[in-house]
């Protein structure tokens, strides 16, 4: 008789077991379901991305990435100066190494790593305010890069003796090209207007930019199109040190 109801008991047992059991199943399936049920609505409910979107995120990033390259470049600058301190404070004194001294400031000054001053012209160079009629080309319109390389190389020739574009120094390694409608010099953005200072003899400069043999097309486009070229001597520029990198892997001073 006590086996019995024992063994009555574990079958009771059993019975309210189940039934708890299949409650906790049933519970954790009505969460899971309700937690994939407001996944996938707000999936639905989301904004595909557009093109806006795109382009806002782009322009972020770039002016992040350009926040950054002018922080590297103002620790390069700073860097340099502190190398020029310490070698003129190590020069000093010795009369010996006087001479030397000199010479590494003129190669210091060749090589865009001072930033110079004196004499010269300043060239503006910007895109038209003509209203453009209906069914021309953008492109008729605005600056290019190629006109920044033919009045850089025009001035050189016409014996420039330093070099910059807004406020980036033209150096050996100086790269002037096109991304789009966005100019890109020393791997650096630059927007309209473009500034062009040159250091050197004003009058020399300016007749060259006035010589009607020269700068043609640029002079063309003005007349027709009205982009602007404007120039004009200066009897004090200051240009900007070079504050990029020398990217040299093969070339080695002579005598090595």
């Amino acid at each position: 008789m006590e086996r019995k109801l024992l063994w009555d008991n574990h079958r009771v047992n059993i019975r309210l077991a189940r039934p708890a059991r299949g409650l906790a199943v049933l519970l954790a399936s009505t969460m899971l379901g309700f937690l994939l049920t407001l996944q996938i609505q707000t999936a639905m409910n989301r904004p595909p991305a557009t093109p806006e979107y795109s382009r806002d995120l782009s322009a972020v990033t770039i002016q992040r990435l350009e926040v950054e390259q002018k922080s590297l470049k103002d620790t390069i600058a700073r860097l340099r100066a502190r190398i020029v301190t310490q070698q003129q404070a190590a020069t000093s004194g010795a009369s010996s190494l006087s001479a030397l001294t000199d010479e590494l400031g003129r190669q210091r000054l060749a090589a865009g790593l001072l930033a110079p001053h004196g004499p010269g012209v300043s060239v503006i160079l910007d895109d038209s305010t003509k209203t453009m009629p209906a069914g021309d080309e953008a492109a008729n319109y605005l600056i290019h890069d190629f006109e920044l390389r033919d009045v850089a190389s025009l001035l050189w020739l016409a014996g420039a003796e330093a070099l910059a574009i807004n406020d980036e120094r033209l150096v050996a390694s100086t790269s002037i090209y096109c991304v789009g409608s966005t100019i890109i010099v020393n791997n650096t953005r630059l927007s309209p207007p473009y500034e062009i200072r040159a250091l050197g003899n004003p009058s020399q400069l300016e007749e060259a930019l006035k010589d009607p043999g020269t700068l043609k097309k640029i002079k063309s486009r003005s007349k027709l199109y009205g982009i602007q070229f404007k120039y004009a001597q200066a009897r004090e520029l200051t240009l900007p040190a070079f504050t990029g990198g020398f990217a040299i892997k093969y070339a080695s001073p002579p005598g090595r």
